[in-house]
């Protein structure tokens, strides 16, 4: 591992990495709180500054995002370095998020609360993701990096990524009873246009919000130059892509300590994809003759609906509970992939078509309660609860194959690539946040313990379409994961924490009791054996805040034990020679890395500058599978990003000019018979700008990539194979532009 090389660089990044980013500049330029000033949930699940935290946390607020022209998730972290969302150049859409080289399942994603369904994919015509979430319903992100298991079980074995939506409160009162505003915005890059409106109506007793968002575009432009069809082309796919978002809430405040929230999400998108990349292809496999695809086209929905009743006390005397949570709620996820092709085969032409379906329930209910007392001379924030939700889950694989005639080709569909399951999950946890030594040392200790109990059900179809497969098996798992932190203040100006963490994730029910058999050809096989992947994580940080500015320095080290390796090659079935594909238990990875960031007012160096603030951040991580001595190929490359900052005397116009610098990856980066390629280094340069003509009409502009920068992203490379590198680049020069009027 070569971590301490890298901190060589921490020179060079003070004079120019970073991260375009987080809190705003504070109206005094001069001001020495600005990072302080940023609340934070997600770290401890109460309501802290960051430098109270013993965590890396980055929180992005409404104003952010609006100011950095946010369209989706892949927006959200643009200058975020050590974060990211692939998916340029797929049919399928963006991915979830990675996180310090840990992604997929393994990065919990919640909103509101309540977490977002699952991934799934199996093979070409199903993958379902979690890109469920408009940006413009959004009040608030907040990025928890590393294990957090402690907090939030399973599934946050890399990270969290917490989505809250906006509420009436922050816009209406007894004296400002009703709110509305508009919004509309172009981005160039994929052609797309988008309407936003919002209405809020209230008092400081019940108040409402109903948020609508439209948004329609197309395929987001490649750097390739040429169109053409099969695996040469450079271009993207031609897409027409539709997104429909309603977002509302009820409030009601019968008292200064009790506040009750309905709230409802609906999301849905619509994607028709011309796939021009498979036009011509030639599908060469080992259990088969070639396959020519003449045409394929597909047709891709996405709806994800939520319902939430909550209830929120907090006390105003002096009892045992000073803060309460209680949440019951229910959520139902879609995705539904249709491709329609025509083929020729070894016997002449076929029409084929494939609908391939995910769907997922949950249902849960969360209680956290807070007690905050004394022991002598030391405080204590006690919080505890209970968490218990269901999620079943469903998968259908439909189509058919015909001549030209009409004769149909046996296939042995329907069928479902892993049998309905339904599991349990109970979990309880406690945590103190410990003060002492007159606030100076905060020492936090968690603990949680999760029991998972899956039962699954083979019905007919997946009995049918999985002929001569062993049955599925139920199977239940349980954990207890810890965490402890300390942040101690040396002085009024620095502070460092300290870091422990556990993490876990159980066995996905798809790795479990997978079934499908694609007769001739091939199999994949259940392993109910499987282990829950665990993970031991140590951070350290020093934060340092003065009138020259916020700077915070984090060192860290993470080690997973028995990562799940999903459908790996097995061997042959003696029985029918056929190959057999079954998820095992592999990988021990190791990731360290270093991460820096800040946040300079440049008026410390004179009065001539005293609107000027430079951010900056730079995030390195170097991970390795140790049992097979080779690099781990989900570790983003070596990124800075430098953002210089203006806001105008009277803060209505300002903007940012910002360089993202990317280190390449060469082949010693890259595990052997790994399918991607190396990718060079490169510098992009984006130029922010906001303009408040008054209190009622903003405007924000942004120019990106304004050199013309042909590059890819790292993220994106994993789906290139085959194919033109070039249609997996990111977008030439282009703008976006949005603006807001309130009435």
């Amino acid at each position: 591992m070569v971590i301490f090389r890298q901190l060589s660089l921490i020179p060079i990044a003070l004079l120019g990495a970073t991260s375009a980013i987080h809190a705003h500049a504070a109206a005094d330029a001069g001001s020495d709180a600005e990072i302080e000033e940023t609340i934070t949930v997600i770290g401890t699940k109460t309501e802290r500054t960051l430098n109270q935290v013993g965590a890396t946390i980055s929180v992005i607020d409404e104003e952010e995002m609006e100011r950095q022209i946010t369209r989706d998730i892949a927006d959200l972290v643009r200058f975020e370095p050590g974060v990211s969302v692939s998916g340029t150049g797929s049919r399928f859409g963006l991915s979830g998020f990675n996180i310090r080289g840990i992604e997929g399942d393994r990065v919990l994603t919640i909103v509101d609360g309540v977490r977002i369904s699952d991934e799934f994919s199996f093979g070409p015509f199903l993958n379902a993701r979690r890109d469920f979430v408009d940006v413009d319903s959004l009040e608030m992100v907040e990025i928890a990096r590393g294990p957090v298991s402690s907090l939030y079980g399973s599934d946050a074995l890399g990270g969290v990524v917490s989505f809250t939506t906006k509420g009436p409160e922050r816009y209406v009162s007894s004296d400002d009873p009703f709110y509305a505003s508009i919004k509309g915005g172009y981005s160039s890059d994929d052609a797309s246009m988008v309407g936003t409106a919002t209405v809020a109506a209230g008092n400081d007793v019940v108040a409402g919000m109903l948020t609508f968002t439209h948004r329609d575009g197309e395929e987001t432009e490649s750097s390739g130059s040429s169109g053409g069809v099969a695996a040469a082309r450079q271009e993207a796919d031609p897409q027409d892509i539709e997104v429909d978002n309603v977002s509302a809430k009820l409030v009601f405040m019968p008292g200064e300590a009790h506040k009750f929230i309905v709230s409802y999400d609906r999301f849905e998108t619509d994607i028709d994809t011309q796939v021009l990349s498979d036009y011509g292809a030639v599908i060469v496999s080992p259990f088969g003759p070639p396959v020519i695809v003449n045409t394929s086209d597909a047709r891709d929905e996405r709806e994800r609906q939520k319902w939430a009743l909550e209830y929120r006390y907090s006390s105003v005397g002096d009892n045992w509970l000073d803060r309460g949570v209680v949440r019951v709620y229910h959520q139902e996820s879609d995705n539904a992939q249709l491709t329609e092709d025509l083929r020729t085969y070894f016997d002449g032409p076929r029409t084929r078509f494939r609908y391939s379906e995910f769907e997922q329930e949950i249902d849960g209910f969360y209680l956290q309660l807070g007690s905050d007392f004394k022991t002598g001379g030391v405080s204590h924030s006690l919080t505890y609860g209970v968490e218990y939700y269901t999620t079943d889950s469903v998968s259908l694989r439909d189509g058919g194959s015909f001549r030209l005639d009409g004769t149909p080709i046996p296939e042995g569909l329907p069928t479902r690539d892993f049998p309905m399951t339904e599991i349990d999950h109970l979990a309880y946890f406690v945590q103190d946040e410990i003060v002492l030594m007159d606030e100076r040392l905060r020492l936090t200790p968690g603990l949680r313990y999760d029991d998972y109990d899956a039962d699954t059900e083979a019905d007919a179809i997946y009995l049918a379409g999985n002929p001569g497969t062993v049955l599925p098996e139920d199977y239940d798992d349980a954990e207890l994961t810890f965490a402890f932190s300390a942040v101690y203040q040396f002085t009024d100006n620095v502070s460092g924490f300290a870091r422990y963490a556990e993490g876990f994730r159980a066995p996905p029910y798809d790795d479990v009791n997978i079934g499908f058999t694609n007769p001739g050809r091939y199999k994949a096989i259940s392993n109910p054996n499987l282990k829950s992947e665990t993970s031991q994580g140590v951070e350290f940080g020093i934060r340092l805040n003065s009138r020259f500015g916020s700077h915070n320095l984090t060192v860290f080290r993470n080690e997973y034990e028995d990562f799940i390796d999903p459908r790996s090659l097995v061997g042959i079935d003696p029985a029918d020679f056929l190959p057999v594909f079954q998820s095992v238990n592999r990988a021990e990875v190791e990731i360290e890395g270093v991460e820096l960031g800040g946040y300079m007012p440049l008026a410390a160096f004179g009065d001539a500058l005293q609107d000027f603030g430079v951010r900056y951040a730079i995030a390195y991580a170097d991970g390795e599978d140790t049992d097979l001595d080779e690099p781990l190929e989900s570790i983003n490359p070596l990124t800075g990003v430098v953002g210089l900052q203006y806001d105008a005397p009277n803060r209505n116009w300002g903007g940012q000019l910002i360089f993202t610098l990317v280190e390449g990856k060469d082949d010693s980066d890259i595990p052997v018979g790994s399918s991607r390629s190396q990718t060079s280094g490169y510098g992009i340069i984006d130029l922010l700008a906001y303009f408040d003509f008054s209190e009622t009409v903003t405007v924000n502009v942004g120019l990106f990539n304004l050199t013309d920068k042909e590059y890819t992203r790292w993220a994106d490379t994993v789906a290139i194979q085959g194919d033109a590198p070039e249609r997996f680049t990111q977008p030439g020069f282009n703008a976006g532009a949005s603006i807001r009027v309130v009435f």
